[in-house]
């Protein structure tokens, strides 16, 4: 991603014509070809347009021209703060926290959709890397790590089930343990990378384990 900061003029034609007079301005060109003009106020841009777009530019001035609109967009620059290129290493994704929490609690009361013999032995574990989501014993009697998300598990998760599993192997009464990622689907990625740290992966679907398990819990509401 492009981050420029810069005292600019700005024009825009396309669904309305406007100007802007001068002004400093945060102009991010993201890698997607879109692009957000904001200022030190308010949360919304001033300008916005979304990718693919060609960007061209000629001294001082920036086009930047979205063909499937036939929105332009022209920068002219009075004076660069800053101009620097960022790269981003982001592939967490949105989680709704509630939703998550009562998929742990289902688990909990049916931790054989996990694994069968497996037996909860504390929800959220607090370790210093943050809480285990659910800190299972095996049918063999091993210390299992699950790692629980509502959405598909990516590459993030794999890392944080990582980290949980070093911080309880550091004990000798749980070490070695296994580490188990459970979502209702797992891109390629975090695939290959629970395969190669000896992870397991069970797909559960949040919508099916509430109709199995539910019944159940609201006997006690």
């Amino acid at each position: 991603m492009r981050l420029l900061v810069a005292r600019c003029e700005i024009a825009y034609h396309g669904r309305a014509t406007t100007r802007l007079g001068a002004g400093d301005r945060v102009i991010l060109f993201k890698d997607d070809g879109s692009l957000c003009v904001h200022t030190d106020y308010g949360f919304k841009p001033l300008n916005y347009m979304a990718g693919p777009t060609s960007v061209t530019e000629d001294g001082d001035v920036i086009r930047v021209h979205r063909a499937a609109s036939g929105e332009s967009l022209v920068i002219v620059l009075e004076d660069v703060i800053q101009d620097a290129v960022v790269e981003l290493s982001d592939d967490a994704v949105l989680e709704r926290d509630g939703a998550e929490r009562q998929m742990h609690v289902l688990l909990e009361q049916a931790p054989e959709l996990i694994e069968p013999g497996l037996k909860v032995v504390s929800r959220e574990r607090f370790t210093d890397v943050g809480p285990v989501d659910l800190f299972c014993r095996d049918a063999d009697g091993r210390t299992v790590v699950v790692e629980v998300k509502r959405v598909r598990a990516v590459a993030a998760h794999v890392e944080q089930l990582t980290r949980y599993c070093e911080r309880v192997d550091l004990d000798p009464a749980h070490a070695p343990c296994r580490g188990i990622l459970v979502a209702p689907e797992i891109a390629p990625q975090a695939r290959v990378m629970c395969d190669a740290r000896g992870f397991a992966f069970m797909a559960v679907d949040y919508d099916v384990l509430k109709g199995e398990v539910a019944p159940e819990l609201t006997l006690f509401d």
